[in-house]
């Protein structure tokens, strides 16, 4: 019997922008470009380009109350049932409580071992294309556990990096390289979040995290060369990659 293609879930955690000011870092320097809504313009602008588009969905996890839902930017996408949005509602008060309550609906959600599962926090920007290359990576014969589209700028500028050591995979139309760690925005199969429930869900920061992942449970973790996403901090960007002309596209036109 034929296997069911793959679907992606992408698990997009968002608080009221009245928390943004205390949220876990409120000190973040942000790109000329930045807003949460050019953000999540991007990412709906992106999957909707994508040939592969009709495998994925999009849960909007709110870390808020309904009556903040309402006043924030987000409630008129979810309004318009075309794009088909879910919502989940939850309160964890915390971005380490978001978290790992996001990680308990991704089990719950999942449908198959192979599908993928996106955590996504706000305030990340995509290229275009990025979905395929997704399905692309996770269907090639390269061996990793865990994906990252970010590309680290620190990898290249901070001196702790100078000694680092990667290995370079292709997919077939991206290269991808080997990484110690990532932010909390990143991609597996529903199966290996089954496996490694214990540490994901340990309550550790991402880069505790995937320390004990990669020495416990030898798992690997790729980014890709260049960024398929940037995390929205200046000086942080993934390199060479026109990431304001990107954001401009978002918010260029009314549609997507």
């Amino acid at each position: 019997m034929a296997t069911t293609e793959r679907t992606l879930t992408i698990f997009y955690r968002h608080v009221h922008v009245k928390a943004d000011a205390t949220s876990r870092d409120p000190h973040k320097v942000r790109p000329p470009w930045f807003s949460h809504e050019t953000c999540f313009r991007n990412l709906l602008r992106t999957v909707a380009r994508d040939p592969r588009a009709d495998r994925v969905r999009i849960v909007i996890v709110y870390d808020s109350s309904k009556e903040d839902f309402v006043e924030d930017f987000i409630a008129k996408y979810y309004a318009n049932t075309s794009l088909g949005l879910g919502l989940q509602f939850i309160a964890g008060g915390s971005d380490r409580n978001s978290f790992l309550i996001t990680l308990r609906l991704a089990q719950e959600l999942a449908s198959q071992p192979t599908d993928l599962v996106y955590l996504l926090e706000n305030d990340y920007l995509h290229q275009d294309g990025w979905v395929s290359k997704v399905f692309e990576a996770f269907d090639s014969p390269m061996r990793f556990d865990y994906l990252s589209l970010y590309d680290h700028n620190d990898k290249y500028i901070y001196d702790m990096y100078q000694d680092l050591q990667s290995r370079v995979l292709f997919s077939g139309t991206h290269h991808w390289r080997t990484a110690p760690s990532t932010c909390a925005s990143f991609l597996f199969e529903a199966r290996t979040l089954a496996a490694d429930q214990d540490i994901l869900g340990a309550g550790l920061p991402d880069y505790q995290f995937f320390a004990r992942l990669g020495s416990e449970r030898q798992r690997v973790l790729i980014t890709p060369i260049p960024g398929l996403s940037t995390h929205s901090m200046a000086g942080y960007l993934s390199p060479g990659v026109p990431w304001d002309a990107i954001a401009e596209q978002a918010t260029a036109h009314q549609g997507l």
